[in-house]
């Protein structure tokens, strides 16, 4: 007979602020889109990775050269950039961080972007 269990993953958030400390200190990270163009999206965190969600868990030897791998997607209540994270802890990724805020929240406070590519 089948049967269901709940487990859970711890998840680690990140802040705009915190982001903007290690941009500034040219910190050792990478910031992963996961949105890319999907939904008419134009633009990224100026200096993030895009690889779209689906992709993320199968090209994670990408993270491999970075000290911490913060991923987003485009606001807090989408669940991508929690997902994706859980998948990377899952596959032993090391300093895994979430920005909840998404891409929305970055620009309404006017902080640098590029556009997608």
């Amino acid at each position: 007979m089948a049967y269901r269990k709940t487990f859970s993953i711890p998840l680690d958030f990140i802040t705009k602020g915190e982001i903007l400390q290690r941009m500034n200190k040219k910190s050792n990270f990478v910031i992963v889109d996961t949105i890319g163009t999907y939904d008419g999206n134009m633009f990224k965190i100026r200096g993030a990775k895009t690889i779209p969600f689906p992709e993320v868990v199968d090209r994670r030897q990408e993270l491999a050269p970075y000290d911490e791998t913060i991923v987003y997607c485009r606001r807090k209540t989408c669940p991508v950039s929690k997902v994706v994270a859980m998948g990377l802890k899952l596959q032993k990724v090391p300093n895994v961080k979430v920005y909840e805020g998404g891409i929305e929240e970055w620009m309404a406070h006017n902080l640098p972007v590029e556009e997608e590519g």
